[in-house]
């Protein structure tokens, strides 16, 4: 009995070390210190244009926290109008930075231009932000805008938003949680310890 609780202790610990480890981090490709607003009651799919000098990856999409009640599409397009990703950011979703997240499959962004948009369902949007940063191999092109419900391509240029043009959505470089090896190990350990154990008590109550 003891050597069995002994190995559920350690699944336990395990499947806590997994878990921890999924927990969800993010490197913004872009960030600002502090932005201003503008607002319209109009369906939209904001965003903007951006190159990668070298290969990236991505594996969450974020939404602008002041604007993100509900739900919202974000998609990455490739030069030519493919849809590379796409999910629906949530309110309710991890807030980090001016953003809330939500994790995707990792993807792989070679070096070239993309466009980066959201759905915006009408009210604020940001606006001449201020101390923006982002990461080394990305370049701001151009603030881009579509006019439409949905989550659309899009190609409409206007570059009277500010620095960075309009942030009302980003990604991330940073890791996702994908486990350590160590935890993948404790993990192992663990269940198969348990499982050990269990063998072996049946064994003995069939004996």
């Amino acid at each position: 009995m003891l050597k069995f609780a002994t190995f559920a202790a350690v699944s336990a610990l395990a499947l806590g070390a997994f878990g921890a480890a999924h927990a969800l981090t993010v490197t913004p490709a872009v960030e600002y210190a502090s932005t201003g607003t503008l607002n319209d009651s109009r369906p939209f799919t904001l965003g903007f244009k951006f190159t990668l000098s070298s290969a990236t990856n991505v594996d969450a999409l974020g939404y602008w926290a002041p604007g993100s009640a509900g739900s919202h599409m974000v998609g990455i397009w490739d030069n030519a109008g493919n849809l590379l990703t796409s999910t629906t950011v949530s309110g309710t979703d991890t807030l980090i930075g001016h953003f809330v997240w939500r994790a995707i499959s990792s993807l792989t962004l070679g070096a070239g231009t993309y466009t980066i948009g959201g759905e915006f369902t009408g009210g604020p949007f940001p606006s001449g932000a201020s101390g923006v940063t982002t990461i080394s191999q990305l370049t701001w092109v151009t603030a881009e805008q579509q006019y439409g419900s949905g989550l659309n391509f899009p190609t409409n240029s206007y570059n009277g938003y500010g620095q960075n043009g309009i942030m009302e959505v980003n990604f991330s470089t940073g890791p996702t949680g994908v486990p350590e090896p160590a935890a993948w190990a404790l993990m192992l350990v663990g269940v198969g310890g348990l499982g050990g154990a269990l063998r072996a008590r049946r064994k003995a109550v069939a004996a």
